[in-house]
């Protein structure tokens, strides 16, 4: 007799382990398979190796303030493939970290390519048959490809590529500046290779706040960062051991860029196909799978959560979703499903960018009415300090009901600032609470304190 399980789960990615632990301590007895190393691509080619490698190229930048004042650093032995080791060690360290997780919370770890045949089961490696009363898809996302611009991990360069480099080349050209492009192009900007941005929207980030985004590109500008915006790729060759990028501006010039390599960060794509979708009747959308309450599938008990959901491509909102779906199993009361416009963003450059909620131009399009008040950094008296005075904390409010509409943050350590104002939005909390809340001096979150403040008209430091 084959043994069941409460939740079986397909994937253990940052929403698959997370809600398989989140199961097993609601009493229920679950199974996670997944067919590569635990965490995912989050853990393991992702968002982890990512911040060691952005992690290793900030103390290399930091060391001209050492310069500043007297020291002599001789950088003729710098080996980038240490920092690759670093970041490997990194990833390695927190999947056998979840590995753990997963043991000392009884979810059973089955370790095969599963694959749907029926509701409430999963063939794994085409010859065990996993039997669960609910069923979570949770098998995560790819790089995306674009015809013409296929990877070939020599000359073009997908993300994951990108992270298993073990030497940098001397150039390269990103097409895509969204939060994964600017990110490399921030890393290897800083260890000395040329970086080139490719962008068809009119902005960098075009899905973050223009007025923060300005602040980045102005950074990037002053690095040698090239940036072409509202610029599409025409073509691609491949000649003498480099890569020649035809490229088309808005206004219809042309023009040709060359460089070692060419990295194509234009998004992700779900991964709905080939793991038995059609044995159960799921159709997918985009190649998304349309789900409803409670991340329920058109298949009774049969869930998705993560990338292959038509919401954020986040980490953190794979994990709640992972999370409010086991709550539902199990009986408690849960919402229905995670209100996007209290997830945040967080992008990891120099300046940092973090985010939640509308930006200005998506209020302007709907007509909404909204009250504005921004403080800069440098108001801050920490970030002259630390010499860090390049940013600026937004908010947005409603003008009746004075809630927050959207907040946006650009400057050091904004990934962490931008919960606390998360929080006083999650909590009901108005600016003025914020305002008048006594913050420890000094510290970068009087920023926001003083932002607050700027909502009524009475920041002091500015």
């Amino acid at each position: 007799m084959k043994e069941m399980y409460d939740v079986v789960i397909l994937g253990a990615g940052p929403g698959g382990y997370v809600a398989g632990i989140r199961a097993s301590q609601l009493g229920l007895k679950t199974a996670v398979i997944e067919k590569g190393n635990p965490g995912g691509v989050c853990l393991n080619i992702g968002c982890i190796p990512s911040k060691s490698l952005i992690s290793q190229a900030e103390k290399y930048m930091a060391a001209h303030t050492l310069e500043g004042v007297g020291l002599k650093i001789d950088r003729s032995g710098f080996n980038y493939s240490e920092v690759f080791k670093k970041s490997r060690k990194a990833a390695d360290t927190l999947s056998k970290g979840v590995r753990y997780l997963l043991k000392k919370n009884d979810v059973t770890l089955i370790e095969g390519e599963g694959k749907l045949i029926k509701p409430g089961t999963i063939l794994v490696d085409g010859r065990d048959e996993i039997v669960g009363k609910n069923l979570i898809i949770a098998t995560g996302s790819r790089p995306k490809v674009i015809p013409g611009f296929e990877f070939d991990g020599e000359y073009v360069l997908s993300s994951t590529d990108v992270l298993m480099l073990e030497e940098l080349p001397t150039s390269v050209l990103i097409l895509g500046a969204g939060a994964i492009g600017v990110e490399f192009a921030h890393i290897m900007n800083a260890f000395g290779v040329k970086v080139t941005i490719i962008e068809m929207m009119s902005s960098i980030l075009p899905l973050e706040d223009s007025e923060v985004t300005a602040i980045l590109a102005r950074s990037f500008r002053r690095r040698g960062i090239g940036m072409f915006t509202s610029t599409t790729a025409v073509s691609l060759s491949k000649k003498n051991g480099s890569v020649e990028l035809a490229v088309e501006g808005k206004d219809g010039t042309s023009q040709v860029l060359r460089a070692d390599k060419l990295v194509v960060v234009v998004g992700r794509t779900p991964n709905t196909d080939g793991i038995g979708l059609e044995n159960l009747g799921i159709t997918t959308e985009r190649g998304f799978i349309p789900v409803g309450d409670y991340y329920e599938t058109s298949v009774k008990g049969v869930y998705a959560i993560g990338d292959v959901v038509n919401t954020p491509l986040l980490a953190h909102v794979a994990s709640k979703e992972g999370e409010m779906v086991v709550e539902h199993i199990a009986g408690r009361k849960v919402e229905k499903r995670i209100d996007t416009l209290k997830i945040p963003a967080g992008v990891y450059t120099q300046p940092q960018i973090a985010s939640f909620g509308y930006t200005e131009d998506e209020l302007k399009k709907r007509d909404v009415e909204y009250k504005k008040a921004t403080f800069p950094y440098r108001g801050a008296g920490k970030s002259v300090a630390i010499e860090e005075p390049e940013g600026l904390v937004k908010v947005l409010i409603d003008p009746e009901t004075r809630a927050f509409l959207g907040a946006h943050i650009v400057g050091a350590e904004a990934t962490e600032l931008i919960h606390e104002i998360l929080l006083a939005e999650t909590a009901e909390l108005l600016p003025e609470d914020i305002a008048n809340m006594i913050h420890a001096h000094p510290t970068l979150s009087e920023a926001v304190m003083e932002a607050m403040r700027a909502v009524e008209g009475w920041a002091i430091h500015i």
